[in-house]
């Protein structure tokens, strides 16, 4: 009987090549794989569909731009507009300006919320796309380990038996942890992709969040139009079309602007003497008030403006901060609800005692989120802006929505830009 002819050298590092190739074919065929897959996937239907997203999310870019060139045109033409609304002719061309500024806006909220429709379709393609590599990714490393560890399942003295010197073996230890090394370089891979996906998903939930105030916002919008439209149909009802009748609205609103002067100052004398009796201090000394609302769009009438359209009937106690219908109101430092009035379609406002005799007030609110007697921290929410004609708690003295903002010392109107940063 023939003996079995034992491997020489050559064969076994032959053996030990192909075993070797199979591996790094793996190797080549898991990067190859992920790169032929990103490079079907630039030429894939889904590609080209996120292409047209671009393409539409810039178009409406471009519309954003034009209805702000648009939206910044009818506010200086309004300003201009203020000038003539003592008379009946010009407070109802004002009226038509703003309800044509309205409606521009309210065509920028609808792009606003079409593009970012248009965003959160970009992302769930890219969370597909995430998903499918992290698919392959997966798959591919787990061949990748389960070939790995069929290699390497011998242990140390039969391969120590097999190899023809311990320089074979060295180099068949090298050679796994070589590998080792690979699979650990792919898992970090998995890794990032798997972190890219959640990006992704926090990404699509921002951008519904953002989705749903927009589509709030429109909502809002369009009901602001529509009080505009009824406040001028009022108008001209109650008028007649009559200057006179006018005169008589103003003057109406002059002595309501005194009676609601009269409250305030009343109003702060008894809650300071109330909180002095009750040694109840408030909770914040510092002079410095922080701005009660978020606003980039400037002051439009400052405190005693000498350009100040109602000068004739009294003079301006504040400043006018710019802002939309239904901005957030913020408490300027800590202190004390006095006052939180609700006049329905007259003029509400909130009040706030502070320390160092100092006293604020917030006019012309559409949105009341305070009571009376509550206390209140520097930067809580205390209600919403208004102004707009003819919505709740704007009044009859108002040209459009912003915040009429008052700092008192001492019960006397100061000017608040000596104590705003």
């Amino acid at each position: 009987m023939k003996s079995i002819p034992t491997r020489t050298y050559k064969q076994k590092l032959a053996m030990y090549a192909v075993s070797a190739g199979i591996l790094f074919a793996y190797v080549f065929c898991f990067s190859t794989v992920f790169r032929a897959f990103a490079a079907t996937d630039e030429t894939s239907q889904s590609q080209a569909e996120y292409e047209e997203l671009n393409k539409q999310i810039e178009e409406k870019k471009l519309k954003l731009q034009e209805l702000d060139q648009q939206i910044q045109q009818f506010e200086d033409s309004i300003k201009v507009k203020q000038n003539e609304a003592l008379n009946l002719e010009g407070q109802i061309d004002l009226i038509d300006t703003q309800i044509t500024q309205g409606k521009a806006d309210a065509e920028r909220i609808q792009v606003e919320v079409d593009q970012l429709n248009l965003e959160i379709q970009k992302i769930i393609i890219d969370i597909e796309e995430r998903k499918q590599q992290l698919g392959v990714l997966q798959e591919h490393l787990a061949d990748y380990i389960r070939l790995l560890n069929e290699y390497d399942n011998q242990n140390v003295l039969s391969m120590l038996l097999t190899d023809g010197s311990l320089s074979d073996f060295f180099d068949r230890v090298q050679y796994s942890i070589d590998i080792q090394q690979e699979i650990g370089e792919n898992a970090v891979t998995l890794k990032k992709a798997k972190e890219s996906l959640e990006t992704d998903k926090e990404a699509q939930e921002s951008k519904k969040q953002d989705l749903t105030r927009l589509q709030e916002r429109l909502i809002q919008s369009t009901r602001d139009l529509a009080d505009q439209q009824s406040y001028k149909n009022d108008l001209l009802a109650t008028t007649k079309d009559s200057q006179g009748v006018f005169e008589d609205l103003l003057s109406e609103a002059q002595l309501e602007q005194k009676q609601v002067d009269a409250e305030i100052s009343s109003i702060e004398r008894s809650a300071r003497e109330k909180l002095q009796d009750e040694g109840t201090p408030l909770l914040d000394s510092s002079a410095v008030l922080s701005w009660p609302v978020k606003s980039n769009k400037g002051i439009s009438a400052y405190f005693h403006d000498p350009s100040y359209i109602f000068r004739r009937y009294f003079e301006h106690p504040a400043i006018d901060i710019r802002v939309s219908q239904g901005t957030t109101l913020y408490a300027p430092a800590d202190g004390y609800i006095s006052r939180a009035k609700n006049a329905g379609m007259g003029y509400s406002f909130i009040m706030i005692i502070h320390n160092d005799e100092i006293s604020t007030v917030f006019g012309h609110v559409s949105r009341i989120d305070v009571n009376e007697d509550q206390f209140v921290r520097r930067g809580d929410q205390i209600g919403l802006s208004g102004g707009m004609p003819g919505t709740p708690g704007a009044g009859q003295l108002t040209t459009g929505p912003h915040l009429h903002f008052e700092v008192r010392s001492k019960g006397i109107p100061v000017n608040p830009l000596d104590y705003l940063p």
